[in-house]
Order: C-alpha cells, then structure tokens, then sequence
C-alpha cells in the first residue's frame, strides 16, 4: 500500500492522517466510564432498591450508594420504542442531556434514566430542559 500523498494546505485532512481522533482520544467533553452504569446487576438495584420519579419523555430511578465516589448514570430504552436507530438516538439525546448537566449529579448516588414513548419524537433542547428539572426533584425525593 502507497504512503498517502499529502494534500494542498488548503484541502481537508484525509481520515488516515487526523492524529488525534480515534477510539483512544480523549477530548474532554465525553461520557467517562467510571460515571457510567454498566452492569445488569447495578442497574437491578437501582430499580429494585431506588425511588423513582419521571416526566413525559423518561423515568428517573435514584438509589444512594453512600460512597465518596461520583455519581454514576446507567440508560435504558426499550425496542417497544422502535427499532435499533430509534434506541440508539434516545440513549444519545439522554446522555448529550446529562453530559450537559453534570453538576445536577450529586456523588454518592446511581442514577438510571429509562426513556418512555415521549422520547422518540423529542428535540435535543427538549430533553434537556426536561433532565434539567428532573434530576433536581429526583433528589429531593432521595432525600
């Protein structure tokens, strides 16, 4: 295979030569894995163990873990919400939403946010007006 010539300065970068992108980069603006939800039996007790709150678009289930540790998030959606592309889009809205309002997570707390039918149709500014008032009264009723 040819070394890839390079461009005129004023073309795009080819995707082989973007240095600082890819599966390893960190940018700073993702979803951190230790603030993530990610096995079956966590998530099972947030719901088993949590209180739960919601609004048109999802379901906040809330459970203290009592740990120093920063709070974590877990995502579920449904496919009685329609099909892979459609789940996919609402876990992303949630989590652009809760990335967007990380200061709304207290440290010590499992959070599980379950989307309902109201998401498939929602708009990005929609679901985050709507995490913005959830998640505050979610944490009351912990409390």
């Amino acid at each position: 295979m040819q070394p890839v010539a390079p461009r005129a300065g004023n073309a795009s970068p080819s995707a082989t030569s973007r240095q600082s992108q890819g599966p390893g980069a960190k940018s700073g603006l993702g979803f951190p894995r230790e603030r993530r939800i990610r096995k079956r039996a966590d998530f099972r007790a947030v719901y088993d163990g949590g209180s739960r709150t919601g609004t048109r678009l999802f379901s906040v289930f809330i459970l203290a873990t009592g740990s120093p540790e920063p709070g974590r998030v877990g995502f579920t959606v449904t496919k009685r919400l329609g099909n892979a592309v459609t789940r996919n889009r609402c876990k992303r809205l949630l989590r652009e939403a809760v990335r967007r309002n990380w200061s709304l997570v207290p440290d010590g707390v499992d959070m599980v946010l379950h989307a309902r039918p109201g998401m498939v149709g929602a708009r990005a500014g929609e679901v985050e007006y709507a995490i913005a008032q959830a998640l505050p009264k979610a944490i009351r009723r912990l409390a």
